[in-house]
């Protein structure tokens, strides 16, 4: 029998599953909209308190009366301990149920997932999210999304409340692979950046001046606007870690070898940079503390 799941509107009740650094900003805007949120973290912390929502002690209890199921945590080894078990999400999923992993992980993992939720009889998209914490906060992630787009109108209202912008890319583990892909991206950026201050500064230049007169060029963009505060001011305060930017590198790498792509040129090298981040003990700092690596490298040390 084909999935009839429910159209998820106001009073719809979801259940929440990782509220870390992302999650809990991105349910409580779903809360404050108007739907029924129920949450799971698989380890407290004190700001589960102050959310405006219950906070139940299993997946499985928090999936069980829902309509609509969110996954948010860091990685696949995370979303495989949500999945499984006996008090694991799969285990309290029900037929007609819409399951939304927003995490980011490999491809294949999400296609596992997708297969594991079809068996229950449930709806599975795989929906990563571009943006930090300020952006979570604000409802305005850009959302990459992998599923059967004929369920696409099941999941546009709450997806409103989180994204700006909801762009679809084809079967589950489309989603994944555009966050993927885009990340490299981001890793590019990032260097490049940072080598281009330092380029500056070696050519007697101050690092500020040349600064604003990239963001007044058409090179300027909105992450580089961001970041650019971050190198002025050698502040690393994380928004996106350098050790998730290794690990989605790592996915990349990973998935295209398994199909037997040819790797881009940069990518082993930007994956042996934030590599080194994680050995210096920077992985938990912003992804722009690979200018402070850049740094060390240029003088030798």
């Amino acid at each position: 029998m084909d999935p009839s799941p429910p159209l998820i509107d106001k009073g719809s009740r979801i259940a929440w599953l990782g509220l870390g650094s992302m999650g809990w900003p991105m349910a409580r805007r779903l809360a404050e909209a108007g739907f029924l949120v129920r949450g799971y973290n698989r380890t407290l912390h004190e700001g589960l308190a102050s959310l405006p929502f219950p906070v139940v002690s299993s997946a499985a209890d928090c999936v069980a009366e829902s309509d609509l199921v969110i996954v948010m945590v860091r990685d696949g080894k995370a979303a495989r301990d949500l999945f499984s078990g006996h008090k694991g999400l799969l285990a309290g999923l029900h037929p007609d149920q819409i399951v939304v992993n927003m995490s980011t992980e490999s491809p294949e993992e999400a296609r596992v997932e997708a297969s594991a939720c079809h068996e229950k009889g449930a709806v599975y998209f795989d929906i990563p999210v571009s943006g930090s914490v300020v952006p979570a906060e604000r409802g305005e992630l850009l959302l990459l999304a992998g599923g059967d787009e004929d369920f696409r109108k099941n999941i546009e209202a709450p997806l409103s409340v989180l994204g700006k912008s909801l762009h679809w890319f084809g079967p589950a583990g489309s989603g994944m692979a555009a966050k993927l892909a885009i990340n490299f991206l981001l890793a590019s950026h990032m260097e490049a950046l940072a080598e281009t201050l330092q380029a500056g500064e070696s050519l007697g230049l101050e690092k500020k001046a040349l600064a604003d007169a990239l963001l007044d060029s058409p090179l300027a963009t909105p992450f580089y606007r961001i970041k650019i505060r971050n190198l002025l001011d050698e502040n690393y305060t994380k928004a996106f870690s350098a050790s998730l930017m290794k690990k989605d590198l790592d996915l990349l790498m990973a998935e295209l070898l398994s199909r037997n792509r040819a790797l881009p040129g940069t990518l082993a090298h930007l994956r042996s940079l934030y590599q080194r981040i994680e050995v210096r003990g920077q992985g938990e700092k912003d992804l722009s503390v690979i200018s402070d690596l850049l740094k060390s490298d240029a003088q030798g040390s």
